[in-house]
């Protein structure tokens, strides 16, 4: 639970530097914490989904483990982000590029899988991450 919690704050803070200067997103209104709090509900949803998918066959075992690096890749990027929000700085440059490329990772990752008994669960992660990327621009619109 206490890692759920850390994910959520984490992508609280984060989600406001995807499209947008931090200094203007550092704290929110209710509607801006929202919203990132959606992002990392989709995020979460996603990665407890990708956790469900059977790994007995070897390419979804590889593609499984890609896609959580991509998503470990994020928690860290995220941790970064907001060891800086908390200091009063923006958000490292690098840090915001490595959510992009993580997720980016992820994405990669399930679109290698191939069994045929994991879609269901895979077009289930895709949707938290859709969702996770249209909660993505609420930020961009509500953290002013």
């Amino acid at each position: 639970m206490a890692r759920i919690f850390s994910i959520f704050v984490s992508f609280c803070i984060a989600a406001g530097v995807w499209a947008a200067p931090l200094h203007r997103r550092q704290t929110g209104d209710l509607q801006c914490n929202l919203a990132r709090l959606r992002i990392i509900s989709d995020i979460s949803g996603a990665e407890t989904l990708i956790g469900q998918l059977n790994t007995t066959e070897l390419s979804t075992a590889t593609a499984v483990a890609v896609a959580q690096a991509g998503l470990k890749s994020v928690d860290s990027a995220i941790q970064d982000i907001l060891t800086a929000v908390f200091a009063g700085q923006t958000a490292p440059a690098n840090s915001r590029a490595q959510v992009d490329a993580g997720v980016n990772t992820t994405l990669n990752a399930l679109a290698m899988i191939t069994d045929p008994s994991a879609n269901a669960t895979v077009t289930e992660v895709l949707s938290k991450l859709a969702s996770a990327a249209t909660d993505g621009n609420d930020v961009v619109t509500e953290c002013k």
